[in-house]
């Protein structure tokens, strides 16, 4: 016997896999200064991550909010701190963290990165008005809720790093 809401789910599940896909193979691609590597898209992911925390983020809060493990976070942030992006500090609250900032270099590149990567996303939604948008946002908003509570990363997009 079908069943409406399962079916559903599959439809949206797959559309929104079918976006994110979109996203990784369409999205930015900052131009890395002469003689260095591009950013993957994982590492411009954790890097917007880290930025929208002025105080910054540990490797476990990163891990727990991106799904991916400790071990791989400490990966792609390794490859920051080697390009210069991410600095490594205490925690003058609890020794035993180690908090995860942007460098002055991330953030004179920040807006290039941020202009780039919301360019990607203007084109995809452009089918979408800013009011459609904005509902896209509360409905997102209310499934995270549901599920991570008030304990979120990003309580409010910032502007800047």
């Amino acid at each position: 016997m079908p069943n409406p809401r399962e079916d559903l789910l599959q439809t949206l599940v797959q559309r929104m896999m079918s976006v994110m896909r979109h996203v990784r193979h369409h999205g930015p691609h900052p131009e890395p200064p002469p003689g260095e590597q591009p950013l993957s898209p994982p590492q411009v992911n954790i890097l917007f991550t880290i930025a929208h925390n002025p105080n910054g983020t540990s490797v476990k809060e990163l891990a727990d909010f991106t799904g991916v493990t400790p071990g791989a976070i400490t990966q792609f942030v390794d490859a920051l701190v080697e390009k210069g992006l991410v600095m490594r500090e205490g925690d003058p609250a609890d020794r035993r963290i180690v908090r995860l900032k942007v460098t002055q270099l991330a953030k004179e590149q920040f807006e290039r990165f941020r202009r780039a990567h919301l360019a990607s996303f203007s084109e995809l939604f452009d089918v979408l008005t800013d009011d459609e948008i904005k509902q896209l946002i509360t409905l997102m908003d209310k499934i995270e809720s549901s599920h991570t509570g008030k304990d979120k990363i990003h309580a409010e997009p910032d502007k800047t790093p």
